[in-house]
């Protein structure tokens, strides 16, 4: 069924102009939210947490608006065929943070790009490759091969070298010890193996991959977001927190709660400046949700 949704997204969207295929996203967008209760209940209840003295019809606006934007983000996914390497250096403006990034790969060590599902992080992936960064993205591997396949094939047009989760070790290695840019998510709630940080003042289990590697290492951690600046022009701009520093004490559970809390916290802070930028679609807190509702 995704599959085949999939492609019948990409064959309308994949032949609309761009303002024509926000405005249809949009559409999409708006009635998601009415019709996916599920869904809509989980973005509440996480925008609650995130926007603690919000008015309810504030905290519903920002829901609706995150939908709208990650259907924007899917259109602009669908028509990647398009983008050309000067499209995506022209879309995404972040002169700082590129400099930022230039200075933290003299060292040699390469660089760890931690990101959230947040305004158009392959747009931003993109651009980097666009600009001759030697990019690795770590990825979720779908159910489906063909679903799989055609959303791996659309970021390797786009320069990215996308390597599946489970098979990940390697090319991680290989692509710090060649001074390269290693690209992952870290919203995604895990158990057992993650570790437990303070996620707008409530406690969450996040993947402890970025903080792991970096300590083993020794590459700098980088903190981005990808923020869209308007909602019918391909416009990106670049959000990159450089003061985030892995440090060793030799207890290295604690050096790597202390590392990745430092990196949850620099994205607390793009999450606040653009809410409806977010992208989470399941509960962030279901164990405090559970305690609450017992």
């Amino acid at each position: 069924m995704q599959y085949r949704s999939w492609k019948a997204a990409s064959f309308v969207i994949g032949h609309l102009p761009a303002r024509a295929a926000y405005a249809l996203a949009a559409l999409i967008g708006v009635a998601g939210y009415y019709c996916w209760p599920r869904g809509r209940r989980a973005m509440l209840r996480n925008f609650r947490h995130v926007l603690p003295h919000a008015a309810p019809a504030e905290i519903r606006r920002v829901a609706r608006a995150s939908l709208v934007n990650y259907c924007r983000y899917l259109a602009d996914f669908i028509q990647f065929h398009r983008f050309t390497a000067r499209d995506l250096v022209d879309i995404c403006h972040g002169e700082p943070a590129f400099a930022g990034l230039d200075a933290v790969l003299e060292r040699g060590k390469g660089a760890i790009i931690v990101c959230m599902h947040f305004g158009n992080w392959d747009v931003g992936a993109g651009a980097a490759a666009a600009r001759g960064y030697p990019l690795t993205v770590i990825a979720e591997t779908f159910a489906d091969p063909r679903l799989d396949a055609m959303v791996v094939g659309a970021r390797r047009r786009l320069g990215m070298n996308v390597v599946a989760m489970e098979r990940a070790a390697p090319s991680i290695f290989r692509a710090l010890k060649a001074n390269g840019l290693l690209a992952l998510l870290i919203d995604r709630p895990v158990s057992g193996d993650g570790v437990t940080v303070e996620f707008f003042g409530r406690p969450i289990d996040v993947p402890a991959g970025a903080a792991r590697i970096a300590l083993r290492t020794g590459a700098a951690v980088v903190p981005v977001a990808f923020a869209r600046q308007h909602p019918t022009r391909r416009d990106v701009s670049v959000f990159a927190d450089f003061s985030v520093s892995p440090e060793r004490t030799g207890d290295d559970r604690e050096d790597i709660r202390r590392l990745t809390q430092a990196i949850v916290h620099a994205h607390e802070r793009f999450i606040r400046a653009h809410p409806e930028q977010w992208y989470k679609f399941q509960e962030m807190w279901p164990r405090i949700q559970a305690t609450a509702s017992a």
